[in-house]
């Protein structure tokens, strides 16, 4: 459990950043920003998980 805290904690971290993207109301830079940085984040922490779970 402790090699998947890693990949977890980016998931649930590009998770909120996605969420923040799609419901603020804020500046288009941030937005774009958050959403760019959260769907890497999903993207990166899930392929991570399948690795270290592999492995």
């Amino acid at each position: 459990m402790k090699k998947l805290l890693h990949p977890i904690v980016m998931l649930i971290i590009g998770f909120v950043l996605n969420g923040i993207a799609w419901s603020a109301n804020i500046d288009h830079p941030f937005n774009t920003i958050c959403l760019l940085l959260g769907l890497a984040l999903f993207f990166l922490g899930a392929i991570l998980s399948i690795i270290k779970i592999r492995s």
